[in-house]
């Protein structure tokens, strides 16, 4: 998907305890029981062969083009924070040649006009950036592209009506996620920069989801909208809404908001593919919100990016838990995503639109230039209908869904933070 919101935790005081702590926390919870063992990661091999795929893709001036708007989270993320953490000289020279094209979109947005979703992906990559690098040189642009999207915001009573942003995400992803995202932004920047502004902004993301909760939660998950536009169960709504919550608990210590998340974690679970269910890929979840678009036949239909959000909402519920079994649930997506869903793309996939003159037989067209027709191999944007993506599905590959693998997947190495 184009939203995004996660990613580790920073921020001075409110900073939660690393997984050394887990122990103590759980003893203190449970008195007597023995806390589970982390599950060690067991896709070592997924996490090279992606890192090799990715190479692939085009990247211009910064400018990932087959990304759908998401590598500037995504790929400046992973670069800066493995490039740290693995003291990779060559991620780290990456995002630092990156870097600059997020910081050009924050500075020269247009929210109304623009494509908000490339905006915030480059808020959120920038937010990554600072917290690995620790060069906060740039943190007054990324503060005062918040402050007008939380004037926005608020101007409209702190939700964002369908009609005052028009566009993809909104049509696709929904009120509810959107919104969502727009709080996340403000939450992400506190968790992970900490600093003076920490409550304000928390203080301005809690009376989002106080909006989001009086208009879309139904009693047992959140509807695309308000029940009225596209009523029934989505995905992207609620797991949107269970790493708002999650991330809203870390930051708070309302109890409120980690039950809401562990609810809204139980009310999608008609949309789980089980060994009962009779479909391949156990472990996945169906996401319908682009199923008609796709033009799927069945129920049978999941999307690469969806599965990294429930991921991300997996790995937030055991870090607002400590129980490690939704940590465990992670393992079955990454086998359905490495097993079901990898498969060969050429650029000529992804850039259809004809030059003038046309390309050579072994061309493609990349914004009206004929660029050489290079092949490689990743995870594909769906599963649909009991089969992987096609080539002439209306999607077939994104750079930045494989770069927020791996993102995700340095992540899942790393240590989690647990608040109980």
């Amino acid at each position: 998907m184009r939203l995004a919101y996660f990613l580790v935790k920073g921020g001075d005081a409110m900073r939660a305890p690393r997984r050394l702590a887990l122990a103590a926390a759980l003893m203190g919870a449970c008195s007597s029981d023995e806390p589970a063992p982390f599950p060690a990661f067991r896709h070592q091999e997924l996490y090279e062969r992606v890192q090799r795929e990715v190479r692939e893709f085009t990247v211009v001036e910064g400018d990932w083009k087959e990304d759908y708007g998401d590598a500037p989270f995504y790929a400046l993320g992973f670069l800066a924070r493995a490039g740290e953490s693995d003291q990779n000289e060559e991620y780290r020279q990456l995002a630092r040649d990156v870097e600059p094209r997020n910081v050009a979109i924050v500075t020269e947005r247009d929210l109304l006009h623009g494509d908000v979703n490339e905006i915030l992906m480059s808020a959120l990559g920038l937010v990554e950036y600072m917290a690995a690098t620790g060069d906060g040189g740039d943190l007054a642009a990324l503060d005062e592209l918040i402050d007008t999207i939380n004037g926005l915001v608020a101007a409209v009573g702190y939700y964002l009506p369908a009609e005052a942003v028009p566009g993809y995400a909104m049509d696709t992803y929904g009120p509810t996620a959107v919104n969502a995202l727009a709080a996340l932004l403000s939450l992400q920047r506190a968790w992970v920069l900490g600093g003076d502004r920490s409550q304000e902004l928390v203080d301005w993301a809690a009376q989002v989801g106080e909006q989001i909760e009086q208009r879309a939660w139904n009693g047992t998950y959140y509807e695309f909208n308000d029940g009225d536009v596209r009523p029934g169960l989505f995905l992207y709504p609620n797991i949107a809404m269970i790493i708002f919550e999650s991330r809203l608990y870390q930051l708070t210590g309302d109890p409120a908001t980690r039950d809401r998340a562990l609810a809204t974690y139980e009310g999608i679970q008609p949309l789980a593919i089980t060994e009962d269910s009779g479909l391949e890929g156990p472990g996945r979840y169906r996401s319908p919100y682009s199923a008609e678009h796709m033009g799927a036949r069945t129920d049978d239909y999941t999307t690469f990016s969806s599965q990294n959000y429930l991921i991300l909402a997996l790995m937030l519920l055991y870090e607002i838990t400590g129980d490690v079994s939704y940590v465990e649930q992670v393992d079955p997506v990454l086998d359905f995503l490495e097993r079901d869903i990898h498969g060969p793309w050429c650029v000529s996939n992804f850039h259809r639109d004809p030059c003038e003159p046309a390309c050579s037989d072994d061309g493609a067209c990349l914004e009206q230039s004929c660029v050489e027709d290079t092949c490689g191999t990743a995870t594909l944007h769906h599963w649909m209908d009991g089969a992987i993506a096609e080539p002439d599905d209306p999607e077939y590959v994104c750079s930045g869904c494989n770069y927020q693998l791996l993102y995700l997947m340095w992540y899942r190495q790393n240590e989690l933070p647990v608040r109980r």
